[in-house]
C-alpha cells in the first residue's frame, strides 16, 4: 500500500508568517533608535504601523515560498 501524501496547509503556513512578521516589525519599530527619523517625523504609532504592515507582508511572502517548497518535495 503506498504512502499517503501530507500537503502542507497554505493558509496555516502564510497566516503564521504574517502574525510573525507583524510582531516583528512592531517591535523593531518600537525599540528601535530614537534618533534615526530618516528625514521624517513619524510617531511610534505611525512608525509601529508601517514596519508591522511591511514585516507581515514580507514573512507571509517567505511563509508561501517555504510552504510551495515543502509542498514540491513530496
Amino acid at each position: 500500500m503506498p504512502p499517503t501524501r501530507r500537503y502542507p496547509n497554505f493558509v496555516a503556513f502564510i497566516a503564521t508568517g504574517a502574525i510573525l512578521g507583524f510582531v516583528v516589525g512592531s517591535a523593531v519599530a518600537y525599540f528601535g533608535d530614537d534618533s534615526a527619523t530618516y528625514g521624517h517625523d513619524y510617531s511610534v504609532t505611525s512608525a509601529v504601523l508601517f514596519l508591522g504592515v511591511t514585516g507581515a507582508a514580507l514573512f507571509a511572502l517567505v511563509a508561501a515560498v517555504v510552504a510551495v517548497l515543502l509542498d514540491r518535495r513530496t
